[in-house]
């Protein structure tokens, strides 16, 4: 089949314009761990690994959260480490402000305000919970979340 001047021009310019989009490295990554059983002990420390493409970039951190809908408290509360950083946060967990999913309820809430730099192309985070009992029930999946500043906004 030969093609002809007239579908040649868009066909090249299509290469031309979809070449950099589709070879430009990724501007997230993300990472989630399943709690057996939905079971979280306190001594567990859950160890997130997220490799990133661009060290230079200032990235944004997010934590997902999926929990059964019979899970006892309104909140959570974990301690969370990565590089240069240990904080316990607190999430409040309103029905209303998830997302549901079936027999569960999905959250995501920020990690950071301001945004950081991270030096190396693979970022570690520790996380575990502080709750009041050493055994909480009702935690299905914690995940990190790391995007580029600016990523998805217009």
């Amino acid at each position: 089949m030969v093609l002809n001047n007239r579908k040649i021009g868009p066909l090249v310019l299509w290469i031309f314009l979809l070449g950099p989009v589709s070879c430009s490295s990724p501007v997230a990554s993300q990472q989630q761990l399943h709690l057996a059983d939905a079971v979280w002990n306190k001594y567990n420390n859950l160890e997130l690994t997220l490799p990133l493409p661009d060290t230079s970039a200032l990235y944004h951190a997010y934590m997902d959260i999926r929990i059964t809908r019979d899970y006892p408290y309104s909140y959570l509360s974990v301690v969370v480490t990565h590089p240069g950083t240990k904080d316990t946060l607190w999430f409040p967990l309103i029905p209303e402000q998830s997302l549901p999913a079936g027999r569960f309820l999905d959250y995501r809430f920020p990690l950071d305000s301001l945004g950081f730099r991270p030096n190396t192309s693979f970022y570690s985070w520790r996380i575990a919970h502080n709750m009041p009992e050493k055994t909480l029930r009702g935690v299905v999946l914690i995940g990190v979340l790391m995007k580029e500043t600016g990523y998805g906004q217009r």
